[in-house]
């Protein structure tokens, strides 16, 4: 899965020497927030698709999603994170290894999930298991890009 090949990106982020770097020209958070926010978003949407009853999952035609599916990117500048997966408090390397280690057990479960557990995205609808899958590498892939900005 793709999904793995970024969180691996993720975690080499983590014990990097610019875990901490910021550069406000590129992003207001610095890189240890974006590690931290994506990662928090695959164990949300994660967690949503196991908890989520298969019967209740209600397809319907979202633009928004597919572009973002379309172009396999999300535009910069366009959405704000919701407040649970924002972290406005100092980011401690203590935690992000904690949800590190929580999105490795995680990761290991979506493909034995029911094709329609579904996530209730709060800007998409309904996602299913194949559509979450590609909802977090696309979202992931987005957090990696600005870091590496950051980073230039």
């Amino acid at each position: 899965m793709l999904l793995e090949t970024e969180i691996q990106k993720l975690e080499n982020l983590l014990h990097s020497e610019h875990f901490e770097q910021v550069n406000t020209s590129i992003s207001a958070r610095g890189v240890d927030w974006h590690v931290e926010h994506s990662l928090k978003a695959i164990n949300l949407m994660i967690e949503g698709l196991i908890q989520s009853n298969p019967e209740l999952y209600s397809p319907s035609f979202n633009l928004g999603w597919r572009v973002v599916k379309f172009l396999n990117k999300i535009p910069r500048g366009k959405a704000k994170a919701p407040k649970y997966s924002d972290n406005t408090n100092e980011v401690i390397m203590a935690n992000v290894q904690a949800e590190l280690e929580k999105t490795k057990k995680l990761v290991l479960q979506v493909d034995n999930l029911p094709e329609n557990a579904f996530i209730k995205h709060f800007a998409f609808g309904h996602l299913n298991v194949k559509a979450t899958k590609k909802l977090m590498y696309i979202h992931t892939n987005h957090h990696i890009k600005i870091i590496e900005d950051i980073l230039k």
